[in-house]
């Protein structure tokens, strides 16, 4: 099941579908947060960071998004014309009787302290419950990534446990707390 494309707003933070066209603005992205984005993400070969590689992340967005399988947005600053400060993405997303998807996001480190990340993953949980039909959505998050966790609580998930080694990180594998929202937690947080 893919879902419509669509933007969703809460100024001063909205979100929209990742497009082939933002591949120069990302890259950009990526490369001025390489160093605050590095010790939470998986190693990349070098190609990741050039126009091509973000061009091929970009039209990997687009067939995700297709087949209903991840849905990746770019989070946007509306005080600054919609410039693009960050990623928020449900993947591994998965039909049937689990109707779950992983939640992964990060935020410009000049953007960062504002509650844009907050605002963001807030939008992304009203896509994957209001518009894609999910019943549960999970972020996994290194327990140290102090910030990361703090969106967490902040938007209501709740900690599930600790999965150890549970995903290679800049090199190593990483023990990842597992946090987890479903549909009903939604309905009586009164987000519908």
């Amino acid at each position: 099941m893919s879902a419509a494309r669509l933007r969703l707003e809460d100024p001063p933070t909205a979100i929209r579908p990742t497009e082939p066209s933002d591949a120069r603005e990302q890259l950009a992205l990526r490369l001025s947060n390489r160093d605050h984005t590095g010790p939470w993400d998986p190693l990349r070969d070098e190609s990741f960071y050039s126009e091509a590689g973000q061009r091929l992340e970009l039209d990997l967005d687009q067939r995700s998004w297709s087949a209903g399988n991840a849905y990746a947005f770019a989070v946007l600053d509306t005080e600054l014309r919609d410039r693009i400060i960050g990623r928020v993405a449900l993947s591994n997303v998965v039909r049937g009787p689990w109707q779950n998807a992983t939640l992964g996001y990060w935020i410009d480190k000049d953007a960062g302290g504002r509650g844009h990340a907050t605002r963001a993953v807030r939008l992304a949980l009203e896509f994957a419950f209001e518009h894609a039909g999910l019943h549960r959505v999970q972020p996994a998050i290194i327990p140290r990534n102090i910030r990361s966790v703090r969106v967490a609580e902040k938007v209501g998930f709740r900690l599930e446990g600790r999965a150890l080694r549970y995903l290679k990180i800049n090199g190593a594998w990483e023990d990842h707390d597992v946090y987890a929202l479903t549909v009903e937690d939604w309905d009586r947080m009164g987000r519908r």
